[in-house]
């Protein structure tokens, strides 16, 4: 995902130095938020999930209470990164600085926050 979030942070790079690429859903506008959700959220969020996960095994010399709440996390973070994606970039957003997604996705980063914690 970090690979991901930083070609759409060269694409709208290159936007502001030849206007002339922003067509459609490749606007500046829709991109933008798509690039700084990629980044922090999906880049940093799946880094912040498998660190953690991993350092607590170690340093706690035990299992993880599931695998199953684990697996949970997981895929509903890469459900929440899939529909961001999709949502951003057709402009489906709040229209709120930095919490862009709408109620439903902000529904599905509760519930996944809440069985991470």
């Amino acid at each position: 995902w970090g690979i991901v979030g930083m070609l759409v942070g060269v694409i709208i790079a290159a936007q502001l130095v030849w206007p002339d690429l922003n067509l459609g859903f490749l606007h500046f506008g829709r991109l933008r938020p798509l690039h700084t959700n990629a980044v922090i959220f999906a880049f940093g969020g799946c880094a912040l999930f498998a660190t953690s996960y991993y350092v607590v095994q170690r340093t706690c010399h035990t299992r993880l209470f599931s695998d199953g709440l684990a697996a949970f996390t997981f895929w509903g973070w890469q459900l929440i990164i899939v529909l961001a994606a999709v949502t951003l970039p057709l402009g489906v957003t709040s229209g709120k600085e930095d919490a862009e997604l709408e109620w439903p996705i902000d529904i599905l980063v509760t519930l996944v926050w809440g069985v991470y914690g």
